[in-house]
């Protein structure tokens, strides 16, 4: 390289620089937008009339099948286990990234925020759950902490429902 010998820096070096960040950022990169895909699918699987809202019955539908996921057996509880288990879509995500031991982390703290540190979470308790975080997703500043009529998320609502928000973080 051809210094100017004013810097300590030569335009190779930091065109090598660059080519290092932009390998290392690169598949962090493509594993945030695998998961923002995956989202994008969650939210078009759950939106089951395509009408660009997950209205109350169709996360009941959600609530069920993924419960029914988790608890086989039909004890009407899941354990922490069962629910560290189960994907939510973005395990492969977090498997390629490398990432497992943190989005385990993350359910691991959904559950415990769910059950309220219990070892086992009731249907109820997990319907609760997903519906109360859907419902924070939905408030405005305007709306405040009144009681929503019914459940209508649309796919911004749904990108900020809190126990999606702490998965999807887990992959950052």
């Amino acid at each position: 390289c051809s210094r100017d010998w004013s810097s300590d820096v030569c335009s190779s070096d930091l065109i090598l620089l660059g080519l290092m960040l932009s390998s290392v950022s690169a598949p962090v990169a493509q594993a945030q937008s695998d998961a923002e895909h995956v989202l994008d699918a969650m939210f078009y699987n759950l939106d089951e009339n395509r009408d660009g809202v997950i209205d109350s019955a169709e996360a009941d539908h959600f609530i069920a099948r993924s419960f029914a996921e988790m608890d086989p057996g039909r004890s009407g509880q899941i354990s922490r286990t069962a629910f560290r288990a189960y994907s939510f879509g973005l395990a492969d995500v977090a498997a390629q990234q490398g990432d497992t031991g943190r989005y385990n982390a993350a359910k691991d703290a959904i559950f415990n925020g769910w059950s309220h540190g219990a070892a086992t979470l009731s249907r109820a308790g997990y319907r609760a759950g997903v519906l109360a975080d859907a419902r924070t997703a939905m408030r405005t500043k305007r709306a405040g902490k009144r009681r929503m009529a019914g459940l209508r998320i649309d796919h911004a609502a749904f990108d900020r429902i809190p126990f999606i928000r702490r998965l999807m973080n887990a992959l950052r």
